[in-house]
């Protein structure tokens, strides 16, 4: 089977993550949640107490040992790590940072399994552009807000709201790779369908 590389952008809690993994459990892939990595890096600056607007100059020990059992940490996922990392993602010096960390997964993934599939907000467009298939996940909003807060009951639901179009503005209009649709990414509104109906659609698009 030709090693295959599948790359999945999508706004914050629109479910990309989610298919993702269910695309590499399908496909044996290896999976890499990239914006988990942000999230770690967040996590670090929140934990060491240090100020966002000073995080560069301590990027040399924040992106230090970066391990990717470490991603599947459930306390990176809170609202409060989240918007950290929406915020700490502009900053051209850590994306460059951790660029090389992403693409080596992908090389390992190929040597090791039979490819990859990785989620985020520029794997398409700045981190995989040469993907084998590209993925756009998207949902309204409101919709994308409820099922967060069904996720997470303990939050407020407005509040949950207002975080996610906090980051949503700040992914689309930063200006260092920037949220955007590639050209050649199908689009998945997933606003309507559950799980298993986003994983058949996007299968009707890969063909191994």
């Amino acid at each position: 089977m030709k090693k295959i590389v599948i790359a999945i952008d999508g706004p914050s809690a629109s479910g990309k993550g989610t298919l993702a993994k269910k695309l590499a459990r399908h496909f044996d892939l290896s999976y890499l949640n990239t914006g988990a990595i942000y999230r770690l890096i967040a996590s670090r600056v929140i934990q060491y107490k240090i100020a966002i607007e000073q995080f560069e100059n301590h990027l040399t020990n924040l992106v230090k040992d970066i391990n990717e059992k470490d991603l599947d940490n459930e306390q990176l996922f809170s609202e409060e790590v989240g918007a950290c990392a929406s915020i700490i993602a502009k900053n051209k010096a850590l994306r460059q940072a951790i660029f090389e960390f992403q693409r080596q997964f992908v090389e390992r993934g190929k040597k090791e399994k039979k490819g990859c599939v990785l989620d985020g907000r520029d794997t398409t467009t700045v981190i995989c552009p040469d993907a084998d298939y590209k993925f756009y996940v998207t949902a309204d909003v409101e919709i994308r807000a409820k099922r967060r807060h069904l996720q997470f009951p303990e939050l407020n639901y407005e509040d949950i709201l207002q975080q996610l179009k906090n980051r949503d503005h700040n992914d689309i209009n930063r200006l260092e790779s920037p949220l955007q649709i590639a050209k050649d990414a199908v689009i998945i509104d997933n606003g309507q369908l559950n799980v298993e109906q986003s994983f058949l659609k996007t299968l009707e698009h890969i063909k191994i």
